[in-house]
């Protein structure tokens, strides 16, 4: 049976802990919301084998859920318009929703990194001057932008995330950032450079920064990748490929959504 999660639930947040994306995932979303009042966004399965989180519209599911029949009305009934998650959690509760699903490729790098030369205009950009970056290689609006802004100057300030950036002709021509960790894992995302400022390098060394402080601060770096070339850029920089993750639409009509050109998951 699934159980919400309340605040204080040390099964939850021990469950997290572990060196994947998506206990990195978890741990971010508890350490915004776990602890406050409000509306349930946490619960698990009575061991805590399987963990959900609910952040805006996007479900995350991660672990067992040995009633897959469960998982699926559960997923139907939560509001949730996005679910997302390990393809072998979700096999089954997807083909009952009968959601569109588009699989993406989760990196990981556990082996050395290849060192890539920092460019020029390397910087720590603020939240705000990143976006705009976003919105165009992403396809975000900007009614996304100030729950998009609240959550990542919370984790900047807080020391819970980290954003970096390349700066040339005076915009940031390129970023990426680690926006959901724990204490053994880190998810690299929104990595994007403007289409003017591509095969220069810029992807690759901020990925590359990003992966090494990862690494330095004991955490196990991952990636998402959505299409071939940023799989060369993240294979490139040393990371392999860990597990295939599946992403499900609840509407036809946001399938669009979940395309590697208009993922509108914020601050993946």
């Amino acid at each position: 049976m699934i159980k919400v999660a309340l605040p204080g639930d040390d099964r939850f947040v021990k469950a997290a802990s572990v060196p994947d994306p998506y206990g990195a995932i978890h741990t971010a979303r508890w350490d915004l919301y776990g602890e406050q009042d409000g509306p349930p966004r946490f619960w698990r399965t009575p061991d805590a084998g399987g963990l959900l989180s609910l952040s805006g519209d996007t479900l995350v599911a991660s672990g067992r859920f040995l009633e897959t029949d469960e998982l699926a009305a559960f997923c139907a009934i939560c509001g949730a318009q996005k679910l997302r998650g390990p393809a072998k959690t979700l096999e089954a509760a997807a083909k009952q929703l009968g959601w569109p699903v588009q699989s993406r490729q989760i990196l990981h790098a556990a082996g050395d990194l290849q060192s890539c030369a920092m460019p020029p205009g390397f910087c720590e950009p603020s939240p705000r001057e990143v976006y705009p970056l976003l919105q165009e290689v992403f396809g975000l609006t900007e009614e996304d932008f100030a729950p998009w802004y609240c959550e990542v100057s919370h984790k900047l300030r807080h020391r819970q995330g980290f954003l970096l950036g390349v700066r040339a002709e005076g915009k940031i021509a390129a970023t990426a950032g680690i926006y959901h960790q724990n204490k053994k894992a880190a998810l690299i995302g929104s990595v994007a450079t403007d289409p003017a400022f591509r095969r220069k390098g810029y992807a690759a060394a901020l990925v590359f920064s990003l992966a090494e402080r990862a690494r330095q601060e004991g955490r196990v770096p991952f990636v998402i990748c959505q299409n071939p070339q940023a799989l060369r850029v993240y294979e490139q920089v040393g990371f392999t490929p860990w597990e295939e993750e599946w992403l499900c639409c609840r509407n036809r009509e946001e399938e669009s959504v979940c395309s590697p050109g208009k993922n509108r998951i914020l601050s993946e």
